[in-house]
């Protein structure tokens, strides 16, 4: 009898090895199922983005026509041109030059060189930077800087001294300046 109990846990473990291992291969199974799925997702996702890129050559939308009119367009400098004349040919007066010098970085305006492209802003962009350039008095508004301020008016943060040396703002303890929102600012031209 001793015999037969051995035989019996013998198949007593065979038929529990046999039973994870069909459990091991079921859940196996499910695993590879999802990965298939989510590769296959993948697979239709990059086809259809190919398509849409691929696709709006000739059928831009109003929305994407809108903005194209609204980024600034480029200019490509010819020999002989000048800030002033670019300004003339784009937005029908020379005034807009200092514009021009302002939005692409030009430190020296009385020098551009043929071949360069240039960044032209709208004429509504131009005009608000325009107006903006040549303000004389500024509101702080509430979590402005004086650094903030000069990047706006200036269009180079790092001439916030001159903010500061015209206007005698205070200083907090730590030496840096002191400036409340809805104080007006003179702005050095």
């Amino acid at each position: 009898m001793p015999r037969k109990k051995k035989v019996t846990k013998a198949a007593t473990k065979t038929k529990a090895k046999s039973k994870v291992n069909w459990q091991e291969n079921y859940a196996g199974l499910i695993l590879g199922a999802i990965i298939v799925v989510i590769l296959g997702l993948l697979v239709a996702n990059f086809f259809s983005k190919k398509g849409q890129e691929i696709g709006t050559g000739a059928n831009t939308s109003l929305g994407e026509e809108q903005q194209q009119a609204e980024s600034p367009s480029q200019y490509k400098v010819e020999s002989g041109d000048s800030l002033s004349a670019i300004s003339e040919k784009t937005y029908g007066s020379q005034d807009f030059w200092p514009v021009l010098a302002r939005v692409n970085n030009i430190a020296n305006p009385n020098i551009i060189y043929a071949g360069n492209n240039l960044e032209l802003p709208s004429k509504d962009k131009a005009s608000e930077i325009k107006a903006q350039m040549t303000q004389t008095a500024y509101q702080v508004q509430s979590g402005d800087t004086l650094f903030l301020v000069a990047q706006k008016m200036y269009g180079d943060g790092s001439q916030w001294v001159r903010i500061d040396v015209a206007n005698h703002v205070g200083r907090l303890p730590n030496g840096n300046p002191l400036i409340f929102a809805g104080n007006t600012l003179i702005i050095p031209r």
